[in-house]
């Protein structure tokens, strides 16, 4: 294919001058200010809360109701202004860019998506007005990625309510919500499995129980709740959409979070890769200007590669889903895998080249390093949504025929996509070599993607073309170690447990016995 050959779309350059919708213009000029003269986000993250006004604030903007229709008092944005507006978030607080995207993707989304008519009615406007908090209740003590494996439970009882009864486990904002979208096991009244179901309840509801908050190592300021339902009742009208199709909107949901992930990231990898440059400026070393310094130019270009990329892919997606497109799940995999993993390693660079600076706890670019660490984790963890799509996609070769095809990538890239395919076809027979086989190839299609739409627009600027010459590499180096074959003689379990085990020689029991918890219960005498 003649590299000449490029969706138009995909060469449209971005200018500053560009018209904007009022509200996202508004939005953007708040949140700049808001963070200049109004922001502490070290205090922030140290009461392990956001300012009180916040949320008034941010509703009074619009930030509550990015995508809610503007006749029930949202802001109806693009998903090319949403991505502007989570780009804008991730850059200033990972803590106010989380806080955003739950409620407005994990939260209002599946309510937009599947609730009943009256219920939006009744509800969307006090969300976008800020006069109640959302968010969606999936992950379980037991299961992470595996969804399927969910044991909360729903019956339906004779009145057409519901009864639901489980535990969900690392929920954010699962404590301040007003409003949850819970996915449970359906069964009917004869116990009859249904699938699984969401439903919308109120968190005062009677049986709504808000457990312990987790103490994590960042994101400080959302919290993470542990909540339990004991015989939790609700109503028909909190049924969203039919009866078992949770996993339908569940799933709308978390692939469009999983793309304003990558947006948040980006955002935070910009301002980290902004700050370090800043620094080699003003850094003299025994070879002169660390600006000047081949190596240190070396990586900071190649960052800067990394979020140029990102931001053609999820500008990408974003075109097709405003276009009103269906977007395959494997793009929202590799903005989700791709995106954070990149931008956390352009937030690692840039800590690194600060040197001593960007370990201080104080400093902007290492609370990043600690919040966004998250992002490589959150809704699916890289290694587990990689193994998934590369057993997907040796499972259904000709699906990755037809995501290429969305694109018109160069020559050079459809030659090493050929070769990725090849790759996928050679699958092993032990189980241990499939799951290492099914991570090899969902990297590939991953980097395979990323080099399509980079190089469709390698001609926009001169940056595009480095980064598109740079994905390319990338994409070919990996594709050289996977010819290499993967180490697949590993140890038997027993092996490696008896191994770990003989760590105890070297080190000894260092398990610490912490003295009891803080006394927070009310005194029985005063009860």
């Amino acid at each position: 294919m003649d590299t000449e050959s490029r969706n138009q779309d995909a060469l449209k350059a971005p200018t500053d001058d560009r018209p904007e919708p009022s509200s996202t213009t508004e939005m953007l000029r708040f949140l700049r200010t808001y963070a200049q003269n109004f922001l502490n986000s070290r205090l922030m993250d140290e009461r392990r809360s956001l300012p009180p006004a916040l949320i008034a604030e941010f509703a009074e903007v619009g930030l509550l109701g990015l995508q809610i229709p503007p006749d029930l008092g949202g802001q109806n944005l693009s998903h090319a202004d949403i991505n502007r507006v989570f780009t804008q978030l991730g850059a200033i607080d990972a803590n106010l860019a989380v806080f955003c995207a739950v409620h407005n993707t994990l939260g209002v989304a599946p309510i937009l998506l599947s609730a009943t008519d009256e219920v939006k009615g009744c509800v969307l406007p006090r969300l976008a007005a800020g006069q109640a908090l959302t968010t969606s209740a999936i992950s379980e003590p037991g299961i992470g990625s595996h969804v399927r494996g969910m044991t909360t439970s729903a019956t339906r009882n004779p009145d057409g309510s519901y009864t639901i009864k489980g535990a969900k486990k690392w929920i954010s904002l699962g404590g301040d919500a007003r409003y949850v979208n819970i996915f449970a096991g359906l069964r009917d009244e004869r116990g009859r499995p249904v699938g699984i179901t969401g439903f919308l309840a109120d968190s005062r509801t009677p049986g709504f129980d808000i457990g312990p908050e987790m103490l994590t190592l960042g994101l400080r300021a959302v919290p993470q709740y542990d909540l339990t339902f004991n015989n939790l009742k609700v109503p028909p009208s909190a049924l969203l959409g039919a009866e078992g199709d949770g996993l339908a909107t569940a799933k709308s949901a978390f692939m469009g979070g999983r793309a304003v992930l990558a947006a948040m990231a980006m955002g935070a990898s910009m301002r980290s890769l902004e700050l370090a440059q800043r620094f080699t400026k003003g850094r003299e070393v025994a070879t002169g200007s660390l600006a000047e310094n081949g190596r240190i130019r070396e990586v900071l270009a190649e960052a800067a590669y990394a979020i140029q990329a990102v931001e053609t892919l999820t500008a990408r997606i974003a075109t097709w889903r405003d276009a009103g497109q269906n977007v395959p799940d494997a793009w929202y995999f590799c903005a989700k895998i791709l995106g954070c993993e990149l931008a956390w390693k352009a937030i690692d660079t840039a800590l690194q080249i600060l040197g001593a600076r960007g370990f201080l706890d104080t400093n902007t670019v290492g609370q990043h390093f600690r919040d966004y660490r998250l992002f490589r984790i959150f809704e699916g963890s890289t290694e587990a949504i990689t193994v998934y799509l590369g057993t997907t996609m040796v499972r259904h070769p000709d699906e990755f025929t037809r995501l290429v095809h969305r694109t018109r990538p160069a020559t050079a890239v459809l030659r090493l996509i050929d070769q990725v395919a090849e790759i996928g076809t050679d699958r092993p027979d032990d189980a241990p070599g499939r799951h290492i086989h099914a991570a090899v190839v969902g990297e590939l299609v991953c980097w395979s993607l990323l080099a399509s739409v980079t190089s469709e627009a390698a001609a926009r600027s001169a940056m595009d073309g480095y980064t598109a010459s740079w994905t390319e590499h990338q994409l070919r180096s990996r594709l050289r170690s996977a010819r290499l074959g993967s180490q697949r003689d590993l140890p038997t379990q027993a092996e490696f447990d008896q191994h770990v085990a003989g760590y105890a020689h070297a080190i000894g029991d260092v398990d610490q016995r912490r003295w009891p918890a803080e006394e927070w219960r009310a005194d029985p005498l005063l009860r």
